[in-house]
């Protein structure tokens, strides 16, 4: 198994096997939190990853946002 494989099992286990939960995660002080999408997030793959996900998640996004979660975590731009 993979450094990646492994990180995504344990992603996977931590929101109850849901891919969705993970790539919406917002445990951002979580070690893996970088690297639970198979990239960090400032990759370009990363980056496109979460313009879908935010097309395709939208609703959950915006409970996010009312939750007071800073949604530029997602986007990759906090960390360029």
């Amino acid at each position: 198994m993979t450094r990646n494989e492994a990180i995504r099992k344990k992603c996977l286990e931590c929101s109850g096997g849901s891919p969705k939960e993970v790539t919406i995660c917002h445990h951002f002080d979580c070690p893996l939190w970088w690297y639970r999408c198979g990239s960090p997030p400032t990759s370009k793959a990363y980056k496109e990853r979460m313009k879908t996900a935010k097309k395709n998640y939208s609703p959950d996004f915006a409970v996010l946002k009312e939750l007071g979660i800073r949604l530029k975590q997602f986007d990759g731009t906090a960390y360029s």
